[in-house]
């Protein structure tokens, strides 16, 4: 246990060191935030109130575009967390494929310490770091939505967005170890981190919603874990503004709002339910260690 905890402490001081993969870790989170802030964020709030107008009849107008503004901030912020989750875990693990491609992954094997130790301690630093810079996300975010007047989100949501936001950290933490197994040099993760980095607004449907996307494409990203951990991030951040943005609305329209928007997705003409969405990323979490297990075994069968 010591060695574990002493490596994952060193993993993460290595990465929290380099402020350059600090900044671009955070890279896409900032470009959401850019592009949310420029067009995107008022172009959302206007639809909304677009909507309550056609659908609600004589409307407070004011009242539906401060109702609307907290929407969306709730909406940005479940897709902010799961860009973290993603990019964050993913510059962590690279510290993995530095140690490879500069020899010192295979003097820590040499040393008296098993492999599977060393593989859980990159692991558990993606984790902590990523839940860390997560948290500070979260707390500056719900700062900026209460001091623009915005409603601060119960502590039973509070509690269950943490939980989720951790499910989310771990799973992609795994996953990008796994493609970590094959990258054998620093360069060639940098570009992997700037394609995912670039992509994984568009999986997750956060740099455009659900419903601008082509049908084709839309059926493809509901077979990934982003879009679908966004997805249960969204619903609990979005639920209480949800139910006072739509208020005296028909219910089908708040519901048409919420596949619009990839808070609610529909596989098929049936929509998952959270259990159904907690599954399929635990699912891919095991797949994703299973395969680990497999290339792992293969190495070190080829190292001998």
């Amino acid at each position: 246990m010591k060695k574990f905890l002493n490596l994952t402490k060193r993993n993460c001081l290595v990465f929290l060191r380099d402020r350059g993969s600090v900044f671009f870790s955070l890279l896409a989170m900032m470009i959401v935030l850019m592009l949310m802030g420029v067009f995107l964020g008022d172009m959302n709030e206007k639809n909304v109130v677009y909507l309550l107008q056609e659908y609600g009849g004589v409307r407070d107008v004011k009242g539906d575009e401060v109702h609307a503004r907290e929407l969306v901030q709730y909406w940005t912020l479940a897709g902010i967390l799961v860009v973290n989750a993603v990019t964050v875990t993913l510059t962590v693990v690279g510290t993995r494929v530095a140690d490879a491609a500069e020899g010192r992954l295979a003097s820590m094997y040499s040393a008296p310490v098993s492999r599977g130790i060393i593989a859980c301690s990159y692991v558990a630093s993606a984790v902590l770091v990523g839940m860390f810079l997560c948290l500070l996300t979260l707390g500056a975010a719900l700062c900026y939505i209460t001091a623009t007047g915005g409603k601060l989100i119960g502590l039973m949501a509070l509690g269950k967005i943490v939980l989720l936001m951790g499910l989310n950290v771990c799973i992609f933490a795994v996953i990008m170890y796994l493609l970590a197994l094959f990258v054998k040099s620093s360069g060639a993760w940098s570009g992997l981190a700037t394609v995912i980095g670039t992509l994984v607004g568009f999986l997750g449907a956060i740099y455009l919603p659900m419903g601008y996307l082509p049908e084709k494409v839309a059926a493809v990203l509901k077979y990934l874990p982003v879009l679908h951990g966004a997805s249960l991030l969204r619903d609990t951040c979005c639920e209480q503004a949800l139910a006072d943005t739509f208020q005296g609305l028909p219910e089908k329209v708040a519901e048409e709002y919420r596949e619009y928007m990839g808070i609610q997705v529909k596989m098929g003409e049936n929509a998952t339910d959270f259990p159904f969405q907690i599954g399929f990323l635990i699912s891919c979490g095991i797949i994703a260690f299973i395969l680990i297990l497999i290339v792992q075994r293969k190495k070190e069968i080829g190292d001998r």
